[in-house]
């Protein structure tokens, strides 16, 4: 599992978390993902709240970011205007509190923010034990500026490559493609994806989606090739290569 699945898993676990949703198994994965992930500490304060009205029947009070999203749903009582806070009666928290803990966790799945591939790669250089950083280096003279390092691990089948000084392509008539070479695999390289390089910019940080596994790979190819790339490259336009 990738960092974003993880990312997107650790989201699920984490809203059935604070609604009291998950078995043991569940709750052992949400603990492992917590840590490189963290908790919101706004779901469970309302998670309290909530709690507070169906237990204690006292008033329900909103955290201020959830208060303010919900203002032009409900008015604002007396005290509210005194406290800057908007308060719901028992009563009407008994009625509400479950929908209100149900629209922060569908705000937080629908909204929180994805991480990047640059914050995916730290997470995979910083988490993952068996991580491999090779620097690429031009294949060519028509490429000779070009730079950047790969990043790997086997355990996780994951990794991204850095680069830069590598020229903008046009996508709808050329794109560049990775192959892995695996010699344990077989003979042929691995498509590692194709990806575009856009123009005007720095660094650019290419997660590598290999089609197949590879174990302890060998050395990182990077082509250029025909739009949507190639089943199997003939290396007429080798861009880079990163080897151990």
């Amino acid at each position: 599992m990738n960092v974003e699945d993880r990312w997107t898993r650790f989201e699920e676990l984490d809203a059935g978390r604070v609604l009291g949703d998950l078995d043991a198994a569940e709750l052992a994965e949400w603990q492992e993902l917590s840590r490189d992930f963290g908790s919101d500490d706004a779901l469970d304060q309302l998670a309290a709240e909530v709690e507070a009205v169906m237990i204690l029947e006292k008033p329900l009070v909103l955290p201020p970011a959830v208060a303010a999203r919900l203002k032009r749903e409900f008015a604002p009582t007396p005290s509210s205007k005194s406290t800057g806070k908007i308060v719901i009666g028992p009563w009407l928290g008994w009625a509400v509190a479950a929908c209100l803990l149900g629209l922060l966790v569908v705000s937080r799945l629908n909204f929180s923010q994805t991480p990047t591939a640059e914050q995916r790669r730290s997470l995979l250089v910083e988490k993952s034990a068996d991580s491999r950083r090779l620097p690429f280096a031009p294949a060519s003279d028509s490429y000779a500026a070009a730079q950047g390092e790969v990043v790997w691990s086997d355990s996780r089948q994951e990794g991204y490559m850095t680069l830069s000084n590598i020229p903008a392509n046009d996508p709808a008539r050329r794109q560049y493609q990775l192959w892995i070479v695996d010699p344990s695999r077989d003979e042929i390289p691995v498509d590692g994806g194709v990806f575009d390089i856009p123009a005007g910019s720095g660094p650019v940080v290419i997660p590598i989606q290999a089609k197949l596994a590879v174990k302890n790979p060998a050395a990182f190819v990077i082509t250029l090739e025909q739009p949507g790339g190639v089943v199997k490259s003939k290396q007429e336009v080798v861009v880079a290569l990163a080897k151990s």
